[in-house]
């Protein structure tokens, strides 16, 4: 039977850290030559004739990137934040406090947030309006009140 020697493990590290390292990418002449060959291998862009467009879109067409998000949610912090202070004053006044020294300005926001939530509010109006016109089956807790 052969007999077994251990290596020593100082030594294993030592040959392992001495060793060059070795990107698995490639060395950056490697990928700068694979780069070219590629671009070299790559078929030529088609040219498309510009003669009949022109340099702005039709007027008709609609910007599909301002479509991915409601116009109403931008809305939402000047709501939010009027809601606060309103919360605030009425819990100063529920524990019979006076207002805070930085109320001074709640005036102005306070008005700011009661404008907005009155657009919001009549904009859902319409939106309800809308599906009631399409006639779409509404559960009964769902029903406008007016």
């Amino acid at each position: 039977m052969a007999e077994i020697f251990k290596f020593p493990h100082d030594a294993c590290r030592r040959v392992h850290s001495r060793k060059p390292r070795r990107s698995k990418n490639g060395t950056p002449e490697e990928r700068a030559a694979k780069a070219a060959a590629e671009v070299a291998n790559s078929p030529p862009a088609e040219v498309v004739p510009l003669s009949g467009a022109t340099g702005e879109a039709p007027a008709d067409r609609v910007d599909r990137r301002k479509l991915r998000g409601s116009p109403l949610r931008d809305k939402v912090p000047t709501i939010s934040f009027a809601v606060t202070i309103s919360g605030k004053m009425r819990t100063a006044d529920l524990k019979e406090e006076p207002l805070p020294r930085d109320a001074a300005g709640w005036l102005c926001a306070l008005r700011k947030g009661a404008t907005t939530a009155r657009y919001v509010a009549d904009e859902l109006d319409k939106a309800f309006e809308r599906l009631k016109a399409v006639q779409v089956e509404l559960p009964p807790a769902f029903e406008h009140e007016q």
